[in-house]
């Protein structure tokens, strides 16, 4: 019966540990923040495998899908978040895009 109840906390604590994962945020600015408009914002985001393998082009579809919020397609003070989340052997990367259409 213990050894029943030690292979259960082992496979418990294996399976927080995997959902919990690292995380990293990096941040740049494009361009200057502030701008009189609408504030509006998109993200995108993938999987990576083994940090050998990221996604390719994240930055772009974001860019696009932040576009697609705006009329005049006029963005300023457009601002990236890089998040990247690690589980072990496989990595979700997340690309937040916020800016100012006028």
């Amino acid at each position: 019966m213990k050894l029943l109840q030690s292979i259960a906390l082992a496979a418990m604590l294996a399976g927080c540990a995997q959902t919990c994962g690292c995380v990293f945020i990096q941040t740049s600015t494009i361009s200057d923040k502030g701008g009189p408009g609408n504030p509006i914002s998109a993200s995108a985001s993938d999987l990576g495998y083994l940090h050998l393998i990221a996604p390719q082009g994240l930055t772009q579809t974001a860019l696009a899908n932040l576009l697609s919020n705006c009329a005049t397609g006029r963005v300023s003070g457009v601002t990236t978040e890089l998040t990247m989340r690690d589980f072990l052997i496989v990595q979700s990367y997340n690309v937040s895009v916020s800016g100012t259409c006028s």
